[in-house]
């Protein structure tokens, strides 16, 4: 069983509730798979803690091998662990940050600490913590980072607009944007600000983004900056659907619809609920249930050819996908490609990713010669790519 068959059953497992009738299918094709596989994917799409407790929740724990449920559990267990050490110190993070009169929005999966969009705060596995604050505010805030045992690591200044903290075994990043620049034109930044929302947590008051940003915010960081179109992660997935079913009549899709029409993105937003609809089998609020049904074929086409293609291509996967969802005729067709194989993968990258990529950070001057190789690099897994998805083609005769 490949691997995109193993992540839409881990997937769907996880949308499933007690009592349903389909556990016991799903479950007999989950047990004919090595356990190691299913903890690899699970690690790998940041589940692995919400798998555990929703195979408890099902009543299928006794159903486990005792090796599997050995790893699984002790897996669970680390996740909470790391889940309540995260939350500590994001406590002395906020209440330094508010002693200093520091406005600060947590982004992501910190949010669950303070709004219970998942179950339980323990369940939503997370590598760091993300935290918004004003460019003006960082000098101060550095020293209350410093003040909370954090040391400062650097800067990914102007790639992400955040600069790095690590100590207490963790890494922090603080931003003073809600994406990197790239992508800052799908926001409008001072109106983020303006309508976030107070929450609590431990007693202490911070900010998060309103509930329809956070949607917002996900699909851009997830599928518009990762690309993950193809290769998704489990727990983006889950991440949407816990925030609509938490929050509910407070999202304004209305807005996000206008905001991915404004902004060009909406045929990405509908691959992107296709996604969800196809591996959680859920269905989405009315205003965007039936966004991708009229295309779900034509999706479903291309991702059963793309998700199979060797690893060393998922990136020009990745990019053609961009480039099919987005075009309904030949002159689109070849506009989308410029847009999104030169514009966006080469003039629109940043020198600092660039430099980093090809590890010459001392090599600065050199940075016009590494856009043009970049180009050549894009374009040939480009004519790769096509060259893989014709041979498939040709082979299946479809």
């Amino acid at each position: 069983m490949n691997e995109p068959t193993i992540k839409g059953h881990i997937a769907r497992l996880l949308s499933l509730k007690p009592g349903e009738k389909n556990i016991d299918e799903l479950w007999n094709k989950l047990e004919s798979i090595e356990c190691e596989d299913i903890i690899d994917i699970a690690q790998a799409n940041r589940v692995m803690t919400l798998l555990f407790y929703k195979i408890r929740q099902l009543g299928l724990e006794d159903r486990l091998k005792p090796k599997t449920h050995r790893l699984m559990s002790l897996e669970y267990q680390k996740g909470v662990a790391r889940n309540v050490v995260l939350r500590r110190v994001l406590n002395d993070i906020i209440r330094s940050l508010n002693q200093h009169g520091i406005k600060a929005v947590i982004l992501k999966g910190a949010i669950n600490f303070c709004e219970t969009i998942y179950e339980n705060w323990n369940l939503r596995s997370m590598e760091d913590l993300d935290i918004l604050i004003k460019e003006e505010d960082f000098p101060a805030a550095r020293k209350c980072m410093q003040a909370a045992g954090l040391a400062y690591i650097g800067g990914r200044i102007p790639y992400d607009l955040s600069e790095d903290f690590e100590g207490r075994d963790m890494a922090v990043d603080l931003h003073y944007l809600p994406v990197p620049q790239k992508y800052i034109g799908l926001f409008d930044v001072d109106a983020f600000w303006a309508n976030t929302i107070e929450v609590n947590m431990d007693g202490i008051k911070m900010h998060a983004p309103c509930p329809t940003d956070q949607i917002y915010h996900k699909f851009v960081h997830d599928v518009i900056r990762h690309q993950e179109l193809i290769n998704f992660q489990i727990q983006d997935l889950c991440d949407f659907v816990m925030t609509y079913q938490y929050y509910k009549e407070r999202i304004d899709w209305e807005e996000i619809l206008h905001r991915v029409r404004k902004n060009s993105i909406e045929s990405l937003f509908k691959l992107h609920c296709w996604q969800i609809k196809k591996n959680l089998g859920l269905e989405l609020p009315k205003p965007i249930n039936n966004l991708s049904d009229d295309n779900s074929r034509y999706y479903e086409k291309w991702y059963g050819r793309l998700s199979k293609c060797p690893e060393w291509l998922e990136s020009a996967s990745e990019r053609l996908m961009s480039i099919l969802v987005r075009s309904g005729n030949p002159l689109e067709y070849i506009k989308n490609s410029f847009n999104v194989l030169v514009k966006e993968s080469v003039l629109n990258e940043s020198r600092e990713f660039l430099l980093s990529i090809y590890h010459i950070e001392r090599m600065r001057p050199l940075l016009p010669l590494i856009r043009i190789i970049h180009l050549f690099r894009i374009l040939s897994l480009h004519i790769l790519i096509i060259a893989y998805t014709t041979k498939q083609r040709l082979s299946t005769g479809k």
